[in-house]
């Protein structure tokens, strides 16, 4: 079979390190850690294992990050243990085709979504579980790297077949459509941001970012706090239409979006020497989904005292960051990793699925771009040029 995965080989992430102030998409290149080859198809390691034959996956930023090398060696996720070859694709929709003897999960012609995509515990069986995996953060697995997984090569979403621990799918409900269920890895995700601080009623939210997580981010929003009075922030027009159809009220990005954040948020926008803009009083809860130096410092800065930021989006790059209104403002940063097991007990993937069995979001409208994965550099082109391709989710299709 064919996979796209990125290879962990120091000598090709620094010929790409060298390309890439010369190309833009060097990463696309022959010389590159970034490889779309043959390779064998994976047999399940042991009985606890399944096979499932991938329909289709979508193409996210932490894709990206991977394909480009985007990340700092001295960030913190960069020491975390990893893996020799990184299989891509993890908002996937498949079919399970075989199951070991001990699968009591999911069965063989079910469709499935990958909830648990990092190594951790679950993958691992160990007992007793790490803390964090015992509480349901299988992300934050403390435990990562002291074992290898007994099959490597596990392939991914964008490969046509993958293994997966038992541990690892989740089943898609029967009545929720193919395009539907390519969504729920990222709802997921906008169900954990909001969740991690939801709004009382009454009060005033912000979004940062109208990509798919961020628009995804104002459907939760609507649907689990209806109360709260939710803003988005979208740098393009046509994502500016899709969050005023998914209920936000929009902040259009520019040269004066303080100012326009202050009118939203009944805050004072204050403005010292050097354009050094504040806002006094702003918005109760504001949700970062972009998650670079220049929007988590915008959302510290329109936060309103003791409010509460969740930061969502994933930055393999920090720069210099102004952390002065955490102790200036009392403001409250919280950061989130995907998805986990939420407060009532339920994972962040059954409230995904009840909202998108409820119709909070019309995948037409998210899914704007189709690619069959041999064409994943078109793909790729066309998440990186969003104000032209106007690109919103773009799903990999296995033929």
């Amino acid at each position: 079979m064919k996979a796209l995965y990125f290879e962990n080989t120091l000598w090709k992430v620094l010929a790409l390190r060298v390309q890439q102030p010369f190309w833009r998409y060097a990463a696309l290149g022959p010389v590159s850690p970034l490889r779309y080859v043959e390779v064998p198809e994976p047999a399940l390691p042991n009985e606890r294992w399944l096979k499932v034959r991938n329909l289709c996956c979508g193409l996210c930023g932490t894709d990206l990050h991977f394909m480009f090398m985007d990340i700092d060696p001295k960030c913190f996720p960069a020491a975390l243990p990893g893996v020799q070859r990184k299989y891509l694709g993890h908002e996937l929709v498949g079919e399970v085709i075989e199951t070991g003897a001990a699968v009591d999960t999911v069965a063989v012609g079910d469709r499935v979504a990958m909830r648990v995509d990092w190594p951790s515990c679950f993958q691992f069986e160990n007992e007793p579980p790490c803390p964090q995996c015992a509480a349901g953060y299988y992300m934050l697995c403390e435990r990562v790297g002291e074992q290898e997984l007994p099959n490597a090569d596990t392939g991914g979403g964008f490969s046509p077949v993958m293994v997966m621990h038992r541990s690892q799918p989740y089943r898609i409900p029967e009545e929720m459509s193919t395009d539907a269920a390519v969504l729920l890895e990222a709802m997921a995700c906008a169900v954990h941001t909001v969740l991690k601080a939801p709004p009382e009623a009454g009060q005033r939210v912000m979004v940062l970012g109208a990509g798919t997580i961020g628009l995804l981010t104002v459907a939760a929003l609507r649907a689990l706090a209806p109360e709260a009075t939710v803003h988005c922030l979208a740098r393009y027009p046509f994502q500016a239409a899709l969050a005023d159809k998914l209920g936000a009220a929009v902040i259009a990005d520019g040269t004066d979006r303080y100012e326009r954040a202050a009118e939203a948020a009944g805050a004072r926008h204050v403005t010292g020497y050097f354009g050094n803009e504040i806002l006094l009083g702003g918005f109760d809860r504001v949700y970062d989904t972009v998650g670079n130096d220049a929007s988590l410092r915008n959302a510290l800065r329109w936060c309103k005292g003791r409010g509460t930021v969740v930061l969502a989006g994933i930055n393999f790059k920090p720069g210099k960051l102004d952390y002065s209104p955490v102790w200036c403002q009392e403001v409250n940063l919280v950061g989130i990793n995907c998805h986990a097991t939420e407060a009532d007990g339920r994972s962040s993937f059954d409230i995904a699925a009840d909202l998108l069995l409820r119709g909070s979001v019309c995948p037409a409208d998210l899914i704007t771009h189709r690619f069959p994965v041999a064409r994943y550099k078109d793909a790729v082109r066309a998440f990186l040029s969003k104000g032209s391709s106007q690109a919103v989710k773009i799903v990999l299709e296995h033929g």
